[in-house]
């Protein structure tokens, strides 16, 4: 059997083949007949989305790899992905045996791509049933690995939130995510922050300790009894009254609740299954009512939903156990926390509560009527949703709040039992039930019943009001020249106006002028360790042109580019660059493509022409050099760019108007003959940088006298025995 498959290589960032994460696959042996067809068969959406495909307007015959990537596009999206494909016309040209493939976690494209390998290049072998019946297994197989590496649906929906705001997104592992750059990002897990309360958090999670301190702010409660042992649960249910709650002190998502004990024999079981969980187990009074979700963030309601118990509507026709089959056939409803609802399961408690009724899973419950398998609303245990946010009373309102603030909680999931929550609790007998720190935004984002709620925004809005910043700035210094020293240069500026620069050149790491530990790092890896660094305000990255071609940019976005280009006269006779290649050129495309403010580049740099066309939203601003003893070109000046007089003199302009003149001779008074020159474009492209990121004048002279290379401080010292 030949491969379908026979080299892939990630891209983190824009690359050559897409302004966002790809990875691109060199496929080999063309795709059989009938694996074709069968793939379109059982992957319903793949022939829409192809003939959607801009590029499928210019090639109507999809080739290979166009009907690799959108069958590895299709089975991402299949686990929880919105992808689309990247080959748009300006590259629908790719070679018919390549193919790039955007996605959000590259284990799970790596898997998809596995899985079109195997069946393109196999075939469809055997008897049709058993062929479809194969391929069903492997794509169960499929979906089980990507539910286990990608992020529930609810992190999903933020992250997708951050990006719409322009906030950069870090998956640091599992469910960490780091929101921002350096010394302005802001860390989730689920809906913890970076501004929960450590202590907050602690207390909510005892349900003793915030019962108490909830009745001693005067809020409503149930009463309740701790127990250690079944005697002691059984004489706190006495003491309370018939039905009681019996839970455990410690859990969450309603995990051994049990709901409505009757008598001494199930309160004895409810303890038990509650007591395998945690130490101790709380018996709490039954108050009549349904179970409310009130979310508080900041301080203030944003969302309320009435939560309901898994259930089954009986149509006089199934069984219970047909029903639920029936139920979780709903698209929505996935394992965990994998989909917008979670799959019922028939289990103990839903044995339970079906004896009680005298039935079964075999039994066929009469039409319309209700079979609930829960007492608990949780929705992890199947529960549904619906929204009342309009509804909440004002009192109810400030009673959700106030809890959330006692707490000492920023985002907080206030349940209440009551009967009907437009209702004062004082009026209508409710209490508060608990309260969750880290609350499931599921049942607000995707009620069964209602309007959907915003609840991302006032999270994000939390975390970053207004007017902060969420970027820090990231230069990057690429081209044919002396790009480490520029980069070098550049950060020895920073660091005298003040900044705690993040540098990456030579493949190595410096965070505030130290080396962050031994080892070389590609760029991606660099990159990521800086924006990572909540010590950093400035990133300088140096981003050559073969680095940027193996590996992608490695950030998402850039604010200043430079394009070093080294003149022939400061090239030594041993050190001769060669002209860019038309693939270096490509690479530096890719970088200025994703530069945001400005872009400096050598008016006679075949580069500059290069990506005249991609700047997109950034200026371009040449670099020209002028003759001894004169001014800039006429023509620059004319066109309102910023021109750069090279010589003894930086001179900056903005059109006819002088911005500042800094003299080179002042600046390398240490240098002297071949090194001066060595260092003279990277000091003016360093003082180009700095400039367009606001640094006086004389502050850049005072970084450039400080500066020494880096090289002589890339590896630590060792004490001495």
């Amino acid at each position: 059997m030949k491969k379908t498959v026979i080299m892939a290589s990630t891209y983190h960032g824009p690359s050559l083949y897409a302004p966002l994460p790809v990875i691109r696959f060199v496929l080999g042996a063309a795709a059989a007949p009938d694996a074709v067809e069968t793939l379109r068969k059982r992957l319903p959406g793949l022939g829409n989305a192809l003939a959607a495909c801009p590029a499928h307007a210019d090639a109507p015959g999809d080739t290979p790899g166009h009907l690799f990537e959108h069958a590895c596009i299709e089975l991402q999206n299949r686990a929880g992905g919105e992808l689309s494909c990247v080959r748009t016309r300006a590259v629908a040209t790719a070679p018919a045996g390549e193919a790039a493939v955007p996605y959000d976690d590259a284990d799970v494209c790596l898997a998809a791509a596995a899985l079109v390998g195997a069946l393109l290049a196999d075939g469809i072998r055997g008897e049709p049933a058993a062929a479809a019946a194969g391929l069903d297994r492997r794509l169960e197989e499929f979906l089980e690995f990507a539910r286990k590496n990608v992020l529930p649906i609810q992190d999903r929906a933020m992250v997708r939130a951050a990006l719409a705001r322009d906030i950069p997104v870090t998956q640091l592992v599992g469910r960490f995510l780091a929101f921002g750059h350096g010394r302005y990002q802001q860390r989730l897990s689920a809906s913890a922050t970076t501004l929960t309360n450590s202590i907050a958090s602690h207390l909510a999670a005892n349900k003793t300790y915030t019962h108490r301190v909830l009745e001693a702010a005067g809020l409503p409660m149930a009463r309740y009894g701790r127990a250690y042992s079944v005697r002691e649960a059984v004489a706190a249910a006495e003491r309370i009254g018939y039905p009681v709650v019996v839970k455990p002190n410690s859990e969450s998502m309603g995990a051994a609740v049990s709901v409505g004990m009757k008598n001494r024999r199930e309160v004895t079981a409810a303890y038990r299954r509650a007591r395998r969980l945690t130490r101790s187990v709380i018996v709490e009074e039954f108050v009549r009512g349904d179970d409310h979700r009130l979310l508080i963030v900041g301080g203030k309601l944003v969302a309320a939903a009435k939560r309901v118990p898994a259930h089954v509507v009986g149509d006089g026709v199934h069984s219970v156990e047909q029903l639920v089959a029936l139920v979780n056939a709903d698209p929505r409803r996935g394992a965990d926390h994998s989909n917008t609802l979670t799959r019922i399961v028939l289990d103990e408690q839903a044995d339970r509560l079906l004896g009680e009724l005298g039935y079964t899973a075999a039994s066929v419950p009469q039409a319309s009527e209700v079979v609930y398998l829960r007492r608990n609303a949780n929705l992890s245990a199947g529960g549904t949703a619906e929204d009342l946010s309009e509804r909440v009373h004002p009192a109810n309102r400030e009673i959700a709040e106030r809890a959330a603030k006692v707490i000492g909680l920023d985002i907080a999931g206030v349940d209440l039992l009551t009967s009907d929550v437009s209702v004062p609790l004082w009026k209508s007998g409710g209490r508060i039930c608990e309260i969750n720190s880290r609350p499931g935004l599921r049942s607000h984002l995707w009620p069964a019943v209602g309007e959907p709620r915003d609840v991302l925004g006032p999270i994000l809005d939390m975390l970053f009001p207004p007017g902060q910043p969420v970027r820090v700035p990231v230069v990057a210094v690429t081209g044919t020249g002396d790009t480490r020293s520029t980069a070098e240069l550049l950060a020895a500026i920073l660091t005298a106006a003040g900044s705690h620069v993040g540098l990456a050149a030579g493949r190595r790491v410096f965070s505030g002028g130290r080396r962050v530990g031994r080892e070389k790092h590609a760029a991606p890896a660099a990159a990521r360790m800086i924006l990572l660094d909540p010590e950093v305000d400035v990133a300088v990255l140096e981003l050559r042109p073969r680095d940027v071609l193996r590996h992608g940019l490695g950030c998402d976005a850039i604010d200043v580019t430079v394009v070093v280009e080294e003149l022939p006269e400061e090239q030594s006779a041993e050190r001769q660059l060669r002209p860019a290649t038309p693939l270096l050129l490509d690479a530096i495309r890719v970088v200025a493509r994703s530069t945001r403010s400005v872009i400096y580049a050598c008016h006679s740099d075949p580069a500059t022409a290069a990506i005249a066309a991609d700047a997109g939203q950034a200026r371009l601003c040449r670099v020209v050099p002028a003759p001894a003893g004169r001014t800039p070109a006429v023509a620059a000046v004319a066109r309102g760019e910023r021109a750069v007089q090279r010589g003894r003199t930086i001179r900056l302009q903005n059109g006819a108007r002088d911005q500042g003149r800094l003299r080179t001779a002042a600046i390398l008074q240490r240098l002297s003959g071949p090194e001066a020159d060595r260092y003279r474009s990277s000091a003016l492209y360093a003082t180009l940088a700095a400039h367009s990121l606001g640094i006086a004048p004389q502050v850049i002279a005072r970084g450039l006298r400080s500066w020494a290379p880096l090289a002589k401080l890339a590896k630590p010292r060792l004490p001495r025995r």
